[in-house]
C-alpha cells in the first residue's frame, strides 16, 4: 500500500468552511463592540454640557443663547455621530436646556442619549429629541 501525502479536497472545503463560519462570528461580535465603544464616547463627550451650561449660565444670568453659543457648537462637533446627518439635537429656553445625541447601538439607531439642566443623564428614545422638549422624559 502507498502512503498517501497531503489532503483531500473535501477536508479543505470543510476547513475552509468552518474557517468562514468562525470569522463571521468575530466580525459580527467586533462590529458590535465597536458600536459600543462609540457609545460610549459620545456618552462622555455629551457629560461635558453640564459643565458649559452652568458657565453659560454664570456668564450670561440665562441659557438664553446656550444653544447658539460657539462653545456649545464647538463641543457638539466633537460628539461623534455614525453618520453625516449628525443626530444631535439642543434646545433651551432663557430657564431651561437639553442637549441630546443618537447613539449606535442597538443597531436600529433608536436610542439617544440625553442630559438636561437638572443633571439627568440617561438613555431616552431617539424619536422624543425631535420634540423640542426643554428637559429629558
Amino acid at each position: 500500500m502507498k502512503k498517501r501525502n497531503g489532503f483531500t479536497i473535501i477536508e479543505l472545503i470543510v476547513s475552509i468552511a468552518i474557517i468562514a463560519v468562525l470569522s463571521s462570528i468575530v466580525f459580527v461580535n467586533v462590529n458590535s463592540m465597536r458600536n459600543k465603544a462609540r457609545d460610549a464616547t459620545i456618552r462622555e463627550n455629551m457629560n461635558s454640557f453640564f459643565k458649559l451650561a452652568l458657565d453659560y449660565q454664570q456668564a450670561h444670568g440665562n441659557y438664553g443663547g446656550f444653544c447658539s453659543d460657539p462653545a456649545t457648537e464647538a463641543l457638539f462637533d466633537s460628539v461623534p455621530a455614525y453618520d453625516a446627518k449628525k443626530e444631535k439635537y439642543c434646545q433651551h429656553d432663557s430657564d431651561d436646556w437639553m442637549v441630546c445625541a443618537q447613539l449606535n447601538y442597538p443597531e436600529d439607531r433608536s436610542k439617544a442619549w440625553c442630559i438636561d439642566r437638572s443633571g439627568n443623564r440617561k438613555q431616552i428614545d431617539s424619536v422624543d429629541c425631535k420634540q423640542g422638549l426643554k428637559e429629558c422624559p
